[in-house]
């Protein structure tokens, strides 16, 4: 009577730890792993930010095509901003050429501008992101590729 008991016992017990199980793991998430050349890298999880990019296209006439985004959590973000600066690379060192901000109210938004740039240099885009939850900021700094013109 009490060996019955205790298997009873046992297996009730090793099938709430099976239930148990997923719900535990359906909490935690990994961080996302992003290759660097061809070494994984962990990339930090961001609370209130899901993707932020920027880049820089220079055509053969000069025009300089400057995009950045950034996307938070839907129902989570509350206002995002962004500050995109393009940079010349000159005297040794990277020098401000022109800046283009944006907000919104929203959890997402992008920023796409052109302008021109002078030959002879290589030229990058800096660009500062901002999500807001409650009033707690979270903000990432990402650059672009460099390119030369």
């Amino acid at each position: 009577m009490i060996k019955k008991k205790l298997i009873r016992i046992g297996l009730l017990s090793v099938m709430l730890l099976q239930i148990s199980t997923p719900t535990v793991a359906e909490k935690h998430v990994l961080p996302p792993i992003e290759p660097v050349g061809n070494i994984p890298v962990i990339v930090p999880y961001m609370k209130y930010t899901a993707r932020a990019s920027t880049n820089l296209v220079i055509d053969s006439k000069g025009n300089a095509t400057i995009t950045a985004s950034i996307d938070g959590y839907k129902g989570v973000t509350d206002k995002v901003s962004i500050n995109a600066e393009l940079q010349q690379y000159k005297n040794r060192r990277w020098i401000k050429v022109t800046s283009f901000s944006d907000s919104n109210n929203s959890h997402r938004i992008r920023i796409y501008e052109t302008t021109k740039v002078s030959k002879g240099y290589k030229y990058r885009v800096v660009t500062k992101v901002t999500a807001i939850h409650n009033g707690d900021k979270e903000t990432k700094t990402i650059t672009s590729s460099e390119q030369k013109y």
